[in-house]
């Protein structure tokens, strides 16, 4: 079967959790934010919450690929706003007992990052994408991207997404380009 990428709807904001937790959950960033498993039982509610308000966001993107009738990965792309146009992104309501000094060591450094290079260009930020471990190496997540990428080059916009050293391979073999590496001091897991 040929794999679709179409939009998600609020139906699909569970489905859209549990596919994070599938692929990120091991994700020694993820690991050291939200040191237990209790933690990240709630995390995955707070995914499926910030989903279904990211859908309703018109300056959200967010594409799934399904295959038969199961979600096997998606992708939560950030459109470009106007500077001129007073726009905030639904927060993030994160569980008790978030480790946020690791949490906001990351978001500032990336935030630092992009400016950096960006500055007050406008682009198109690949925020989120995961696929089912069991759906890897399918092409959805290339998919995912193309469709992306597709929509840069129609409204001629620049792409931009921050990926954790795991994704390294992937990134490379759909030819993105590594501009910086980010160190995280507070970055420990406590097992």
């Amino acid at each position: 079967m040929v794999l679709e990428v179409t939009a998600a709807t609020k139906s699909d904001a569970d489905r859209i959790a549990d596919i994070h937790m599938a692929a990120f959950g091991t994700n020694m960033l993820l690991l050291a934010q939200f040191l237990t498993l209790a933690i990240r039982d709630q995390l995955r509610d707070c995914i499926a919450q910030k989903a279904s308000d990211d859908l309703r966001d018109p300056n959200i993107a967010v594409r799934i690929v399904r295959d038969h009738d199961q979600i096997i990965a998606f992708a939560k792309w950030s459109l470009p706003v106007s500077t001129s146009k007073t726009y905030e992104e639904a927060p993030w309501n994160w569980p008790q007992g978030t480790n946020y000094s690791v949490l906001d060591e990351w978001t500032e450094k990336s935030e630092a990052v992009k400016e950096r290079i960006l500055g007050n260009s406008l682009s198109y930020r690949l925020t989120y994408i995961g696929t089912d471990p069991q759906h890897e190496r399918r092409g959805a997540a290339t998919s995912l991207i193309q469709w992306g990428l597709d929509k840069c080059i129609r409204d001629n916009f620049t792409a931009y997404l921050e990926s954790t050293l795991n994704a390294g391979p992937f990134t490379a073999s759909v030819d993105l380009e590594r501009l910086k590496k980010l160190q995280l001091d507070k970055l420990a897991v406590e097992e």
